[in-house]
């Protein structure tokens, strides 16, 4: 005798078969699509409130380069700033009594200057400082000269904190907490002797965990991009318009892909008279939900149910599809910087150029304190009779032809500015030199290059007036006119 099903029995074997199935389970396919996955709009806020805190400062650098990363209009900030000035520089003499000048030396003087800062290269060796400052708020370094070669070392910026000013430069200056090394005892081997002596003579103090010691040497170098003393990332204020921008887009994906899909449902034929009873079996809800989820499309569901359901469609005129860009056009409001320069709609404009100008200002701040180091480290790891200045000049990859331009018209005033030109041009003042030396004494391509007459070459007696028109260039009213000039000769 076959035994009888209970209405509690035919309701646990419904819902058993439902969970089997996952008819009852629905999942958010879109969890997870936040630019910063781990930290919130609120982590933020309360770390930049909090942003004198090392552990804040410490997770603002963490979103900082998760963001570099992750987010093209946040990489396009910071390479924009940190890319804009094109490094060129002359090596102007410091104030010295003119009248007891040794030519010779003071010749000397400037061509050993040039080879120093043709070595250290500041456009390249510093390419990644600039680039640091700005992701990271500071960058920490030591300068590693060699014979040919110089490059600066990054220090990790958890074991490094800002802690007083050079009175003799304005520089800022940083000390390191060697603890660093305590798990890190083969790293010592790619830091300069300056850190191992310190280590050798602090790793035996077990007063503290942390053994912080000053960094003194001029071969340190510490660049901050921020405005605000505490190092944090030049552009954290912005990282919440970078997540309005990620949410908006995850949201505009979403209702696309719901905009485009499509559901069926499979009702299950129920007992009209007895609750939760199937009027087929199982194993035929099983077979048909599986032959139609294998043929469906991925826009298309299937679900399976006892129950009607209600389709919902969305609107597509109730939802802003511009709130991207509008997101994107408000994150460049906050950065100062014009959306233009980055739009396939860019123009050019007065109100373009001077947005780009605060820009430059902005960014040359940073390019002097590289100005102010290189000349303390030229001045201290050098002996010199005459002193020669590294000057850094305003030129930007959007400036730079405007200033070649003003520069050649101070030339024909008779300005010296022919150094100005040259680094303009992209020479160093090592490379001018050669290039000259090269060009006039060895090559004497002077010489040898005679350039085509012309009103800029010929003397008086050399210009005759323009070339006569042929006559089949000329039109009836111009052999008119030379006809009745001839006319007159006769």
């Amino acid at each position: 005798m076959s035994q009888i099903e209970t209405k509690s029995d035919q309701y646990f074997r419904a819902m058993s078969i439902f969970k089997e199935l996952g008819f009852i389970n629905i999942s958010n396919k879109n969890k997870g699509n936040s630019v910063v996955e781990t930290y919130t709009s609120e982590d933020v806020k309360k770390f930049l409130k909090n942003r004198s805190n090392v552990a804040s400062q410490k997770k603002l650098r963490n979103i900082s380069r998760y963001l570099l990363s992750a987010s093209g209009h946040y990489q396009r900030l910071i390479l924009y700033f940190s890319t804009l000035h094109t490094m060129d520089y002359t090596l102007p003499p410091m104030t010295t009594d003119i009248g007891s000048v040794n030519p010779k030396k003071f010749k000397k003087d400037y061509e050993e200057h040039a080879k120093v800062a043709e070595k250290i290269d500041i456009s390249s060796s510093f390419l990644e400082a600039r680039i640091t400052s700005y992701v990271d708020g500071a960058f920490y370094g030591f300068a590693r000269p060699t014979k040919n070669g110089f490059y600066l070392q990054k220090l990790d910026p958890d074991y490094c904190k800002i802690t007083f000013i050079d009175p003799d430069t304005g520089l800022l200056g940083y000390s390191f907490d060697f603890s660093y090394f305590n798990n890190n005892t083969s790293m010592l081997n790619s830091f300069p002797d300056y850190f191992r002596e310190i280590y050798d003579r602090v790793k035996g103090n077990n007063s503290s965990s942390e053994k912080w010691e000053r960094i003194e040497s001029p071969l340190a170098i510490c660049l901050t991009a921020s405005y605000d003393f505490n190092p944090v990332p030049a552009f954290s204020s912005v990282f919440e318009g970078i997540l309005d921008i990620a949410d908006f887009k995850a949201l505009a994906k979403t209702k696309e892909e719901l905009e485009n899909f499509m559901l069926l449902l499979q009702k299950i034929p129920m007992d009209s008279k007895e609750a939760n009873k199937f009027l087929i079996e199982e194993d035929y809800v099983k077979t048909f939900h599986e032959n139609l989820l294998d043929i469906s499309p991925e826009q298309v569901g299937v679900a399976t149910g006892p129950m009607d359901i209600t389709a919902v469609k969305f609107d597509k005129d109730t939802y802003d599809k511009n709130k991207v860009g509008q997101a994107t056009t408000q994150f460049w409001d906050e950065t100062g910087v014009s959306n233009l320069l980055f739009s396939a709609n860019a123009s050019t404009s007065s109100a373009l150029k001077y947005s780009t100008g605060t820009d430059e200002s902005d960014a040359f701040r940073l390019i002097k304190v590289i100005e102010k180091w290189c000349n303390s480290y030229i001045q201290a790891t050098g002996n010199y009779k005459y002193s020669f200045k590294l000057n850094i000049l305003p030129a930007t990859k959007l400036n730079r032809n405007e200033l070649i331009e003003s520069a050649l018209k101070l030339a024909n005033a008779g300005m010296p500015v022919k150094n100005e030109i040259m680094a303009l041009r992209g020479y160093s003042p090592n490379t001018a030199l050669m290039n000259s030396y090269l060009e006039n004494e060895i090559l004497k391509l002077p010489d040898v290059l005679v350039p085509l007459s012309s009103a800029h070459t010929a003397t008086p007696s050399d210009l005759n007036g323009r070339p006569k028109t042929k006559e089949e260039d000329l039109s009836d009213k111009g052999l008119k006119n030379r006809d009745n000039e001839s006319n007159k000769e006769d």
